[in-house]
């Protein structure tokens, strides 16, 4: 049986980013992918944002890794030619009761430690924006947009110069624990014996936690999946900034904002509504056109009444519909007896903009 140093599950961007990582210190490392290519999933079905970390509660995996990754992914980008645009974001405010929210957010990216951030009066986002109205914002100037597929295929590309192997088309079937590393088996039978493992399945990153031996449900890591659409409209050709509404109470979701691509083209999304079943269904209809056509209107003052479906992605959520925030988990699991064991789970947005901070973090609990 083959023998490895650390064993890799699920080529998304984290995926991705934590082979390269860790590929820097140990020679012999295999990912392992059900599909046949990398980021099929979660990493290319989102709005390509990077990030601030304004959003998330202080002290806490989303705010620090966000925030840090930001600028590790500026710099990776810069320096590997990758397609991206600094352009900025408002998050804003399109009537007075929203107003509150809007500042809360403000001190929350201060606590946070986001750069540059500020309020700004409606006439200057109008003046910035002039397809949008608002009243008031906070402009975040570290805010951008990328081109995730070159993203990742250079961190699949610097992975394999450094040795790394990839095993596409290649579930993982078995997880048995012994008394040195793990033994993996595929569904099509290939078996190989590893000292690490990283859990970065992302949708079924519960199912592969569970294939280990890890109770999801009394570890609280068990998902739901959330779905998120995205509809154009051919009378917004161009915007020059992310425009953001102030986000959902619930947490759920970021809101609807215009998505904005390198390429200069525009998209809106994404709603968010959760699945009865966690099934991976990509299929779109124009049952939520209305939602989009309501919560545009808000702020956008181009006519949007031709927007049709373009798009949908699937968040893997640790909290389930009607609850709070959640934290990221990335957790050693050397606690309950699986050494080296690394489970990262409920790792949705701000994963992608966080992913090479997320593979700094897995290389430095590895013990």
């Amino acid at each position: 049986m083959e023998r490895c140093d650390a064993a890799i599950i699920g080529a998304g961007a984290v995926g991705l980013a934590a082979a390269h990582e860790l590929s820097k210190k140990f020679r012999n490392i295999i990912v392992f992918e059900k599909e046949d290519s990398f980021g099929k999933h979660t990493s290319s079905r989102n709005s390509e944002t990077v990030h601030s970390g304004i959003y998330y509660p202080a002290g806490t995996l989303k705010a620090k890794l966000c925030l840090k990754g930001n600028r590790l992914l500026y710099r990776f980008m810069e320096d590997n030619n990758i397609t991206f645009m600094n352009c900025g974001k408002y998050i804003i405010a399109s009537s007075q009761d929203e107003i509150p929210e809007m500042e809360r957010l403000h001190a929350n990216g201060i606590r946070n430690g986001v750069p540059g951030i500020r309020i700004a009066e409606g006439s200057e986002i109008e003046e910035r924006e002039p397809q949008v109205k608002a009243i008031a914002g906070v402009h975040v100037p570290t805010a951008g947009i990328m081109n995730s597929y070159e993203l990742m295929k250079r961190l699949e590309t610097l992975a394999k110069d450094n040795g790394v192997l990839f095993a596409y088309r290649t579930a993982v079937y078995r997880i048995e624990k012994k008394s040195s590393g793990y033994i993996i088996e595929s569904e099509d039978g290939y078996s190989i014996h590893t000292d690490i493992v990283i859990n970065c399945a992302g949708l079924f990153s519960d199912k592969v936690a569970s294939i280990a031996g890890i109770n999801t449900e009394s570890s609280g890591y068990n998902l739901s999946f959330c779905k998120g659409e995205y509809y154009k409209s051919e009378n917004v050709k161009k915007m020059n900034m992310l425009i953001y509404p102030v986000p959902s109470p619930d947490g759920r979701s970021l809101g609807i904002h215009n998505r904005l691509f390198t390429d200069g083209t525009v998209a809106f999304g994404p709603n968010a509504y959760y699945l009865k079943e966690n099934i991976t269904d990509y299929s779109m209809n124009e049952s939520h056109r209305d939602e989009f056509i309501y919560s545009l209107s808000l702020f956008m003052k181009t006519d949007i009444s031709d927007l049709y479906p373009y798009d949908c992605g699937i968040r893997p959520k640790l909290q389930k519909e009607g609850e709070k925030f959640r934290d990221f988990v990335i957790k050693n699991e050397n606690n309950s007896g699986l050494k080296n064991f690394i489970n990262l789970i409920g790792i949705e947005s701000p994963g992608l903009t966080s992913c090479l901070a997320i593979a700094e973090y897995v290389s430095e609990i590895i013990i």
